[in-house]
């Protein structure tokens, strides 16, 4: 029976070079994004370290010891790449500027702290990397606190970057783009929540190091494997355009505006409206008032329009329930202009003709 450590590394070793083939592929194509040359570099990162991580684990750093150290400064640049991500999709002319790369001075003071450390024996490395996979840290000691630091750290990037991602969802609910990376990013600080349990709890005696950097390394692992996944399963997503939303707040009014004109003006009982009519109605660009439609509702202007005449067909009906209205009027009045549609539309979205519909109504 294979050992399962056995199998809980190939499962990394898999990981890792996914990892690197994903960011690889990203590289390759024509449109290189800022969000994809920022991703590849995450993939890198993580791949790296996912790498070292096993080889310390499976004791085949004795082969390679001055690979030891790379992966931990590195980490540090892992948090503002979240971060710059989730601005690189919500906004189309995010650049990265001189002041961005002060999110990095971490990155550099971690590496000039190991510095140190990379001039040493390649013994004496091992050694020191043994000492610190077999030492169970102390609530006493001021390293635990320094390395806790850390989930701060890049928990502070992570949950600005979800926060920037919902802010954008707000006014745009199907971009496939902003929608994936957002769950990414809820997995991945999932993935962090319960690496940082598992060092909270290491002083307690519960866990080794050893046991945590298995768990953490299946994790992102995982991760890694569910952008795989994501990524052949003849989705698009990585080509999504990014949405420029311009000026939220005119934005907003025009969203407003639009809504006003079915809700108050019901503007949709005109029977052959179009969406050249409306968007004349509204003083905006047809194709700015698709765009916003399709963004914000999830639909093209015809299905919105559909779903608004439904609900006054609907609220006719329920007025007119004792009276002996007949279904075409009601389908005219609502802003059908054919029996047809009329039917076509209550069987999508209730699942029962108009005639059924009108019926069980009499019948409450």
């Amino acid at each position: 029976m294979m050992d399962i450590s056995l199998i809980l590394n190939i499962l990394i070793v898999y990981g890792t070079c996914q990892a690197f083939f994903i960011a690889f592929v990203l590289l390759k194509t024509k449109d290189k994004t800022l969000f994809k040359k920022l991703f590849s570099l995450f993939l890198v990162i993580e791949g790296v370290t996912l790498f070292e991580r096993l080889l310390v684990e499976t004791n085949l750093i004795v082969s390679v010891p001055h690979v030891l150290g790379v992966s931990y400064p590195i980490s540090f640049i892992k948090p503002p790449l979240i971060f710059f991500m989730a601005y690189a999709l919500t906004q189309k002319k995010f650049r990265l500027h001189k002041k961005s790369y002060l999110h990095f001075i971490p990155f550099g003071l971690m590496f000039l702290l190991n510095l140190p450390f990379y001039f040493l024996e390649a013994n004496k490395k091992i050694e020191t990397v043994h000492d610190f996979m077999d030492k169970i840290p102390s609530y006493q000691d001021f390293e635990f606190y320094f390395s806790l630091s850390f989930f701060a750290y890049i928990g502070a990037y992570v949950i600005a970057g979800i926060g920037k991602l919902k802010q954008f969802k707000i006014q745009v609910t199907n971009n496939t783009l902003v929608n994936w990376y957002y769950h990414v990013l809820i997995l991945y600080s999932s993935f962090l929540i319960l690496h940082f349990v598992f060092y909270i709890l290491q002083p307690l005696g519960e866990f080794k190091t050893i046991h945590v950097n298995q768990i953490s390394m299946l994790i992102m692992t995982f991760i890694i494997q569910s952008i795989a996944y994501k990524l052949v399963n003849k989705s698009s997503v990585f080509n999504a355009k990014i949405t420029d939303l311009g000026d939220l707040e005119k934005r907003k009014k025009d969203e407003k505006l639009i809504i006003d004109k079915f809700e108050i003006d019901k503007i949709h009982v005109d029977n052959f409206l179009t969406l050249e009519d409306f968007s004349t109605s509204v003083s905006l660009p047809t194709p700015y008032v698709s765009e916003i439609i399709n963004q914000k509702f999830n639909c093209s202007f015809k299905n919105l329009l559909a779903q608004y005449r439904l609900n006054e067909a609907k609220r006719i009906m329920k007025q007119k329930v004792n009276s002996k209205i007949k279904l075409i009027e009601i389908a005219y009045d609502s802003g059908f202009n054919n029996k047809v549609s009329f039917y076509r539309t209550f069987k999508l979205y209730e699942g029962i003709s108009p005639s059924e519909f009108f019926e069980r109504l009499k019948n409450k």
